[in-house]
């Protein structure tokens, strides 16, 4: 799906920022999407993720694929802003960020550059209360 496009669903408008996409399948609980596998274990509050992205940026789109997939084990919701856009351009600079992707959780600082995938499982583990699939 173009980020730019505009779904029916799956959206959410965040204050200060122009883009924000929800990854399908982000809030439900339920079974595994693909209609198959192990139930999936989301439950609590979803967690904020605000992605700050640069353009043919590898590690960019390295830390959207990762997201995907933990919002199918974890309730998310994923925003994507572009660092050429001022809110962007906003965030890179409050949090001092060196490399794309900055990625925030709930509005502070996690990660920046490679995406950290073993630290952002067992943080979002603790932020469900110990919740996981075993994957």
């Amino acid at each position: 799906m173009e980020i730019g496009s505009r779904p029916s669903c799956g959206w959410r408008t965040v204050m200060g920022m122009t883009r924000a996409q929800t990854i399908p399948g982000g809030g439900r609980h339920g079974t595994d999407p693909t209609g198959g596998g192990l139930p999936t274990q989301k439950v609590g509050i979803p967690v904020v993720v605000t992605v700050v992205e640069a353009p043919a940026c590898h590690l960019c789109e390295d830390a959207k694929s990762a997201l995907a997939v933990l919002s199918q084990s974890y309730p998310l919701t994923i925003n994507v802003v572009s660092i050429l856009e001022e809110p962007g351009r906003s965030l890179m600079q409050t949090h001092r960020a060196p490399m794309s992707p900055l990625v925030l959780l709930d509005g502070a600082y996690f990660s920046s550059g490679r995406l950290p995938r073993r630290k952002l499982e067992k943080r979002l583990a603790k932020a469900q209360g110990g919740v996981s699939n075993g994957q």
